[in-house]
């Protein structure tokens, strides 16, 4: 009789202490919740050869090389919006004899440019590489145009005569900043 009645309050502390717990939470509270997540990705790494900016023929010099990428990480209407804040690291090297500007362009599918980014890449050696980093940090409401971007456009143009040895090389991460309310 002792082991049923020491049973019997233990599962009755049991099923008071559960409930307790559970009496006070709030779940309408979850709609004024603020998730801040935080997104690295790798972007884009790139590579031509300062050959390349010759034609196949070798009769005439083409000065520029040009390559699109796909960019579709961001399709979904509702992470666009939950987008605050965009960080673009890009780092070059170059070690042709050429000075290079460079256009990134951020498309839409539908063709129309939404964000550009311009520079130039100085010439370097290739015992001396030229190196570059640029930090470009996007806030909103002007992120939005990169939301809207499903392809990225590289362009770069030889300034003068187009090299003949060398490398011209670009990587890139991004960090997306992410408000996502539980409304």
């Amino acid at each position: 009789m002792k082991q049923f009645i020491s049973h019997f309050i233990g599962v009755l502390l049991l099923i008071l202490s559960v409930s307790s717990c559970v009496k006070d939470t709030d779940f309408d509270q979850f709609d004024q919740t603020l998730l801040t997540p935080v997104v690295d990705l790798n972007l884009i790494f790139w590579e031509v050869q300062a050959p390349s900016f010759n034609d196949t023929s070798g009769n005439l010099p083409l000065g520029f090389v040009r390559d699109t990428t796909e960019i579709r990480f961001l399709d979904d209407p509702d992470t666009q919006e939950s987008v605050v804040r965009a960080d673009f690291l890009f780092e070059f090297e170059n070690t042709s004899d050429a000075d290079y500007d460079l256009v990134i362009d951020f498309v839409s599918l539908s063709g129309q440019v939404t964000y550009t980014l311009q520079t130039t890449i100085e010439a370097g050696t290739l015992n001396t590489p030229w190196q570059q980093t640029i930090l470009d940090e996007i806030m909103a409401p002007e992120v939005n145009a990169i939301t809207q971007a499903g392809l990225i456009a590289i362009s770069a143009t030889a300034q003068g005569t187009p090299p003949d040895q060398g490398n011209l090389k670009m990587k890139s991460k991004v960090r997306f900043y992410l408000e996502i309310s539980g409304q």
